[in-house]
């Protein structure tokens, strides 16, 4: 992971908790894998995010990088646009509609978006936009009728051994 990537990890991560609960009070707390010189991804977060987040704090952990975000800087990050493709996948999702509602109408707005089963036991699909759409890939499984929506980086997703749709 490089400051960029992170920079845009945490926007995201900051909108997507605005979206499925729409609350920016208080700080929060974002963990993200990491074993690299921590002196360099500062810099590296600093010149991607061009200093306008001054309330966000890296510390390293254990095989990882702890980032805290300012209760200011979540409003800030709450104001900026959202990628239409995770505000539509997230509303669907919070709104509990089920997964073929789910695919049925982000295949309709997306012709381009591929789902697919994913096989496995964590996730029961997953959804891919076009890379220059949206670069996440959203997994998600269904239980009672209920669905529930994990989003991660292409890089992670693939990291994890998994195949895009």
């Amino acid at each position: 992971m490089d400051g960029k990537s992170l920079y845009r990890s945490i926007i995201e991560s900051v909108q997507e908790m605005n979206i499925t609960i729409g609350d920016t009070m208080g700080s929060t707390s974002l963990y993200y894998p990491f074993a690299g010189d921590l002196e360099t991804l500062k810099q590296e977060f600093f010149v991607a995010s061009k200093g306008s987040f001054p309330g966000v704090v890296l510390e390293q952990a254990p095989e990882r990088v702890k980032v805290t975000v300012s209760e200011d800087d979540c409003k800030r990050i709450a104001l900026m646009p959202v990628k239409e493709t995770m505000k539509d996948v997230l509303v669907l999702v919070s709104g509990n509609v089920n997964m073929d509602n789910l695919r049925r109408h982000i295949s309709q707005k997306y012709p381009d978006s591929r789902f697919g089963k994913t096989g496995g036991v964590e996730f029961d699909w997953a959804l891919a936009f076009p890379e220059d759409v949206d670069d996440n890939v959203y997994c998600f499984s269904e239980e009672m009728g209920s669905v529930t929506c994990h989003r991660f980086s292409r890089e992670e997703y693939l990291a994890f051994g998994f195949q895009l749709p």
